[in-house]
């Protein structure tokens, strides 16, 4: 069954990130924190599954960080892309309802429950969370650079308002993403308690 239902993950993920790349165009989608998060929600699992196809899989602890590094910044992706939607910054997915919802919404709620229903708990530990972390930071590194190169955003050059430097210079935007720094690693100081704490039901 689990098998199965990773499967089903891989498919919705794959058919989200077509059609997401459809409409956004690769060059224009690919360095959205959301879109990278389902990437590595892809890759991982159909990693994962080809892996076990040929009894390879090793659950060690580079195993679960991994996964809850993935588990992560899904639920982030769901967050983050429901606050925008509310602060109405998500124009782009007007009139395509379902191609938004395959990547923030049913893929992010597929990988939660898939963690609820089948994952081992109990198994990360107070270390995780910086580790998960390193997700955000590559993030913003290869934004930095992609900008730096000319790319940009459709019309804007940056891919979230508030990396605009141009628009409210370099040290507010600094410390605004060390604020989303620190915010990243409480949530994962929870996720962390979490899953300790449903362990010992």
């Amino acid at each position: 069954m689990s098998v199965i239902y990773k499967l089903l993950i891989v498919i919705i993920s794959g058919i989200g990130l077509f059609l997401n790349f459809k409409l956004l165009g690769i060059d224009y989608g690919l360095l959205y924190f959301t879109l990278l998060s389902n990437i590595f929600c892809f890759i991982f699992y159909f990693v994962t599954l080809f892996l076990k196809l040929f009894n390879k899989l090793k659950k060690n602890n580079i195993y679960y960080i991994f996964k809850s590094m993935m588990v992560m910044s899904m639920s982030i992706t769901m967050i983050l892309y429901y606050i925008m939607y509310i602060n109405g910054n998500v124009s782009v997915y007007e009139g395509h309802f379902w191609v938004s919802s395959f990547l923030h919404l049913i893929s992010p709620l597929m990988v939660i429950f898939d963690y609820i229903i089948f994952g081992k708990k109990g198994v990360t530990n107070k270390k995780y969370p910086f580790a998960w972390s390193m997700f955000l930071i590559i993030y913003c590194l290869l934004v930095i650079i992609y900008c730096m190169l000319g790319g940009t955003f459709g019309e804007s050059k940056y891919p979230y308002d508030f990396m605009n430097i141009e628009k409210y210079g370099f040290m507010r935007v600094f410390l605004v993403n060390v604020f989303i720094y620190i915010l990243f690693i409480v949530y994962g100081f929870f996720v962390q308690y979490f899953d300790h704490r449903i362990s010992k039901k």
